[in-house]
């Protein structure tokens, strides 16, 4: 069986559930799976496309860590749509999203991108981005239930300031590309403090490709934050043999950077030959 069926079945069981070492954490933790390296390539990779970011590669078998900027790897930022992939999450424990086969209806304002003017099951909502039903689904959540979700996920620095239907966008929460790679990882796995059906549903949700050789699971995401636009693709890719994470954040300097976000990844993992 291929990778691209395997990839449509259920998950393999996860572990025990990750311990919890809070929102302020030395370099020292946030480096769980190994010292932070240099990797030449990785620069490589935003030159080829004329970005200037900053990526983090995990190799899942050997908790290897690879960098071009070892600085900026811990910094934070806001995660904007990359959120979705915890919020998400919280949505599914709380019941208030039932599963990514969830409906929301358009509620008839037009909006500046067209994708988000009809329905959409969940899968959509996040695949598009689509902001107002998220924004609506944060504040059914309700404030004590998503700082609470935060903390439990260890998820940044568990910062909700700035508006519950934004502080995601543009508000207080930041996380670095670094905490974004070791999410994503106790996320694979199913070692986060929810339940494994959620984590699953949120899994289906982020495939983006596949072929016979690798499946793409990932979620972009792009903020603006006093003045500072960024732009983010984190995820992994999954092999027979291995399973890489990625976070990456660019600079953008205008929309046209938006497709850079992708490419920059995708040139680094082709030219490790695991894409």
């Amino acid at each position: 069986m291929g990778l691209l069926s395997l990839a449509l079945l259920s998950w393999a069981g996860g572990a025990a559930a990750a311990p919890q070492t809070g929102p302020d954490k030395p370099a020292a933790e946030q480096e769980s799976a190994g010292p932070l390296r240099l990797d030449g390539e990785i620069q490589a990779a935003f030159d080829a496309v004329g970005a200037k970011g900053v990526m983090v590669l995990l190799d899942d078998k050997q908790g290897k860590l690879l960098t071009n900027d070892a600085a900026r790897s811990r910094h934070p930022y806001i995660p904007a749509s990359t959120f979705k992939i915890p919020h998400s999450l919280l949505l599914l424990e709380a019941g208030i999203v039932e599963d990514e086969h969830s409906r929301f209806v358009w509620d008839g304002v037009e909006r500046a991108y067209s994708r988000w003017n009809r329905d959409h099951n969940f899968v959509g909502a996040m695949k598009y981005s689509v902001v107002p039903i998220y924004q609506k689904l944060a504040l059914q959540l309700g404030a004590e239930r998503m700082a609470r979700g935060l903390t439990n996920l260890d998820y940044g620095n568990v910062n909700i300031g700035g508006g519950l239907d934004s502080f995601w966008l543009d508000g207080d929460l930041a996380i670095s590309a670094l905490e974004q790679v070791n999410f994503l990882r106790r996320l694979y796995h199913n070692q986060l403090r929810v339940s494994e059906r959620s984590q699953r549903i949120v899994k289906t949700m982020m495939l983006n490709e596949a072929s016979g050789d690798w499946v793409l699971r990932a979620k972009t995401g792009y903020g603006v934050r006093k003045g500072q636009k960024l732009g983010w693709w984190v995820g992994w890719l999954e092999r027979e043999e291995n399973t890489y994470f990625f976070a990456m954040n660019m600079d953008i300097t205008s929309d046209k950077d938006l497709v850079l976000r992708k490419r920059v990844v995708k040139h680094l993992l082709k030219a490790k030959g695991w894409m």
